[in-house]
């Protein structure tokens, strides 16, 4: 059941995980590796380092391009690998 918020569309890019419902901004795997070097860059010494699997929304993500209604407005989205898990067609 959606609340009474107010929608718009959702901003190019952004996706929405058919397997729970979250909806991120879709990265590539170049942009994947290059967030997980930036964040491993800024760990602290003993902290264990982080992979790809960081930028899962859910153990089993699949995405579809974000629609209207899928987020209300003023809504903070975070980055997902989305390359290998959209479905339907190519999307350009």
């Amino acid at each position: 059941m959606r609340g009474d918020y107010s929608y718009s569309d959702p901003i190019p890019g952004a996706v929405c995980c058919l397997s729970c419902g979250r909806v991120s901004m879709g990265m590539t795997w170049s942009q994947t590796e290059a967030a997980v070097a930036s964040v491993n860059a800024q760990r602290r010494p003993g902290e264990p380092p982080i992979g790809p699997a960081y930028f899962r929304c859910c153990p089993t993500p699949r995405y579809r391009p974000a629609v209207i209604g899928d987020v209300p407005d003023g809504c903070t989205i975070s980055g997902v690998l989305t390359e290998g898990y959209m479905e339907g067609p190519p999307q350009i």
